[in-house]
């Protein structure tokens, strides 16, 4: 066999270990040579540089960038999650990320509050209680949909209280009502004077910064926010939203009226919690972010790597405005 046609072999039998994923013993049988002829061309391909292998050490890019977020926003941790393909994948990888860490903080007789949504639903799902610790689940926010899903309501917090051994405290109501009255009698009731007991007894929080987007695929029509509230809450600013709680630029939370009727935990009994942890991955999330740590919600932020380098970029940025170069 002349060299160009060994070089050839070496190519294929590199692609198809390589690229195709096929093991050593395959590309044996397919090639009618030995396994230990197969392991060799493989590393002589290496050597002659036919094949060439990077490490992408992301994860030491991703503790440097995680460290300068949390100093400079004063948080207690940041998780910086990789991204994916698909919002799935990355609801996934957040998941999987989230109940390690949640499996770290918890312990024993502590209350968890959970939102909704589908990296919530993840975590719940990733959780691994080796340690067999009992943990109560309460829901923080009324439901957005009469759909039953897995990603909100009473299956999110069974699935969690299911892991955690724990009681589960479901709030069975709309995130939002019509009055404020209508609130009121809500709360004033023993199941849900009971829920928001729970709110103040709190050691972690895990919910959504959710982007509003205030409109609806036609022949789907808003299902908590009147074309009232959507215009009000639009000439205010609003940016980003926590558990039915709409906030501005500035991390100040927008119209009391709309705020007076939601049903769910309020923004001063988050301030409280020990761990608040808001989850943020979607694209063009950045001023939602921004705002609501402004707003003192969050000390625990879980982001994609995407976010994670916008907020990189604006901390540079601000930097750079507060200590401008002195001229020379």
């Amino acid at each position: 066999m002349n060299s160009e046609k060994r070089k050839q072999l070496a190519i294929t039998v590199a692609k198809m270990y390589y690229v195709n994923g096929d093991s050593q013993e395959h590309i044996a049988q397919v090639t009618g040579m030995s396994r230990s002829n197969i392991s060799r061309i493989l590393k002589k391909c290496i050597a002659d540089g036919i094949v060439e292998i990077t490490v992408h050490d992301t994860i030491s890019e991703h503790t440097k960038m995680a460290r300068l977020i949390q100093l400079h926003f004063g948080l207690r941790d940041v998780i910086i999650v990789p991204s994916a393909p698909s919002h799935d994948r990355i609801c996934r990888n957040i998941g999987e990320r989230l109940s390690m860490y949640l499996m770290q903080i918890l312990r024993d007789g502590m209350t968890l509050g959970v939102a909704r949504g589908r990296a919530c639903y993840y975590t719940g799902r990733s959780l691994n209680n080796s340690q067999h610790i009992a943990v109560d689940v309460v829901q923080l926010q009324g439901a957005v949909s009469p759909l039953a899903t897995m990603d909100e309501s009473g299956g999110l917090i069974s699935l969690y209280c299911a892991k955690l051994n724990g009681h589960g405290y479901v709030l069975n109501t709309p995130l939002m009502v019509k009055s404020k009255m209508t609130k009121q009698d809500l709360f004033n009731s023993d199941i849900l004077n009971r829920i928001e007991k729970k709110y103040g007894e709190l050691d972690v929080a895990v919910f959504e910064i959710e982007r509003p987007v205030f409109y609806a695929p036609r022949n789907e029509p808003q299902a908590l926010l009147s074309s009232a509230d959507i215009l009000q809450l639009s000439e205010v600013g609003v940016v980003a939203s926590v558990c039915g709680h709409y906030y501005n630029q500035e991390g100040v939370s927008c119209n009391a009226g709309i705020q007076d009727r939601i049903l769910a935990i309020e923004p001063a009994q988050l301030q409280k919690v020990g761990y608040s942890i808001g989850i943020a991955y979607r694209k063009y999330s950045r001023q939602a972010v921004l705002s609501i740590l402004q707003a003192k919600l969050v000390n625990v932020l879980v982001i994609g790597e995407n976010l994670a380098v916008q907020l990189n970029r604006h901390i540079t940025e601000v930097t750079a405005k507060e200590h401008p170069s002195s001229p020379h």
